[in-house]
């Protein structure tokens, strides 16, 4: 029986983030140097935990957060395609503020085709390819760091969480996925579950 377990990391707070500018998968933005405290806390909370992989979204601001969280531990980072955050198209790197109307509409469908951008449907297959693919690379027993996105985590959650779909559905648009907050997965046989929601450090630790 192979068991492989995955910690789920946001990346830290970005100057997007900061100052509400729109930001998936096809824009980046540096993290905000008071994130870096946050993420050090995230890295503290998984001292206990022996992590011999590490995939992260291919984008910056998530490679950045993995380097951080793995100060100290022999770990390379590994870039996967397939969790680049969901792309918004042409409102990606747009102010948010001057484009909430045409941003909701789009996020309510979770489909961003309108504008240019990917569906929900072409997310949640990426999710499942990049989940499979970290499982079938992992061995027995080994604790593995993913580092990525809020949006995608949305995915996550669709694909894996326990329960019906429209638990799921109604869940996956209103769980927050604070910055560097820790979620966890645990992939039995190739079975897939989302066992803790999205945490942050002291809370995590509190459990």
């Amino acid at each position: 029986m192979k068991h492989v377990r995955f910690y789920y990391i946001r990346h830290g707070r970005t100057e997007f983030n900061r100052d509400g500018i729109i930001q998936g998968g096809l824009v980046d933005s540096p993290l905000v140097e008071e994130s870096k405290p946050q993420i050090e806390a995230t890295a503290r909370a998984l001292m206990g935990v022996d992590i011999t992989r590490c995939y992260s979204s291919p984008l910056g601001r998530a490679m950045e957060t993995a380097r951080i969280v793995l100060a100290g531990r022999d770990v390379d980072v590994q870039p996967l395609e397939d969790l680049r955050e969901f792309e918004f198209g042409s409102i990606d790197g747009l102010p948010h503020k001057e484009h909430a109307h045409e941003f909701l509409g789009c996020y309510m469908r979770q489909d961003f085709s309108p504008v240019g951008g990917e569906k929900g449907s072409q997310v949640r297959e990426r999710v499942a390819r990049a989940f499979q693919r970290m499982y079938e690379e992992s061995e027995d027993g080994q604790n593995v760091l993913v580092v990525a996105h809020g949006s995608l985590f949305r995915y996550v959650f669709l694909n894996y969480y326990p329960g019906g779909p429209l638990r799921k559905a109604i869940l996956s648009r209103t769980t927050l996925v604070p910055n560097a907050s820790i979620s966890v997965l645990d992939a039995v046989d190739g079975r897939i579950e989302l066992t803790r929601l999205p945490q942050t450090a002291e809370q995590f630790l509190h459990r």
